[in-house]
């Protein structure tokens, strides 16, 4: 008999020891693989075996019927007749509908307006921007004096030159009258006097207008220059209410998204809980089968073990040559002393 590399001793025996679980703790081992071996291939689908007191060998020995009302399947339709596709679809987690979706929360009402109203108030203050342009645009034109004192004219100018004209046509009346009187009419004095009335009148009538025109200009600087101080206020407050607009709405904005967030986080976390919870109840079974199945794996297991022993027989020669070497140690013995 071959043993190793060499021969094996005379006279030796082997013994193999099968060690088993007890029958009820085998029985249930086996019933466990059995169950998970159903749930991998049918996940929580209705599949129940043909006949479940079958042993293998006979016809409906792990043959599975569908026994499930959802009209996916006729009833009583073998699992070894679906497409590959179909069993691969049974033994999902999910069933037939799959493990369910991750889903994302939408965007909130409250963020969608503001969406809206952040598109709408684009460019929003661009009329405030545009009324402060042309604003300061008036309010750095240039006086015009050929033509900005005329609406302030004396507008009782005629009627006041008139009565000067008037005073003066008296006087060169009274003049002449006097003139006559004295014989001295159409003499040379006569004519210095009607000569320095005419120059008189002149300068009057010159000094009433030149009066009259100075102060319409000097009124209508003012009003130009209090007209033009207008149009710059206008400019900056069209410039600041254009701001306050866009900024304000920024800020109306900002409040919508940020209850809008809140919302949308709210709704986000139910449908994470929701996801979880369907993988939780998806998975449970298979939990159970690992919970009882790490019990099992506490207990025993099956193994095999394989022992050696060797009893071999009296040999002479061996008997001879160990008597050989007692003697001669007693011999050496007795010759040392």
């Amino acid at each position: 008999m071959s043993f190793g590399g060499g021969d094996s001793p005379q006279n030796t025996t082997f013994q193999t020891q099968y060690t088993r679980d007890a029958p009820q703790i085998e029985a249930a081992k086996l019933n466990l693989m059995k169950t998970a071996q159903d749930y991998t291939r049918f996940g929580m689908n209705p599949w129940e075996a043909v006949d479940a007191d079958a042993k293998p060998g006979d016809d409906d020995y792990g043959k599975y019927e569908y026994t499930g009302t959802d009209g996916r399947y006729a009833t009583g339709t073998l699992f070894q007749d679906l497409t590959r596709e179909q069993r691969a679809r049974e033994g999902q987690a999910g069933g037939a509908e799959g493990i369910p979706a991750q889903q994302v929360a939408g965007f909130d009402p409250m963020q969608t307006r503001a969406f809206q109203l952040a598109d709408k108030g684009i460019g929003t203050y661009q009329p405030y921007l545009d009324a402060a342009s042309q604003f300061t645009l008036q309010a750095t034109q240039a006086y015009d004096p050929s033509e900005a004192y005329k609406p302030y004219m004396n507008p009782y100018q005629n009627e006041v030159i008139g009565a000067i004209e008037q005073q003066f046509d008296k006087a060169q009346n009274l003049q002449n009258q006097q003139a006559t009187q004295a014989g001295a009419f159409g003499g040379a004095r006569q004519g210095i006097q009607s000569a320095e009335l005419t120059g008189q009148r002149a300068q009057t009538v010159g000094t009433a207008q030149a009066q009259n025109y100075g102060q319409a200009q000097q009124q209508a600087q003012a009003q130009f220059a209090s007209q033009m101080g207008r149009y710059g206020e206008a400019a900056k407050m069209a410039a600041g209410l254009g701001g306050q607009a866009q900024q304000q709405q920024l800020g109306d904005i900002a409040s919508l998204m940020s209850a809008g967030s809140v919302q949308q986080q709210n709704q986000q976390q139910q449908l994470d809980a929701q996801y979880q919870q369907q993988l939780q109840q998806l998975y449970e079974p298979y939990q159970r089968l690992g919970f009882t199945s790490d019990i099992y794996q506490g207990m025993p297991s099956s193994a095999m073990a394989i022992s050696m022993g060797t009893s071999p027989g009296a040999n002479p020669l061996a008997q001879t040559v160990g008597a050989g070497i007692t003697g001669l140690a007693g011999y050496q013995a007795i010759k040392g002393n």
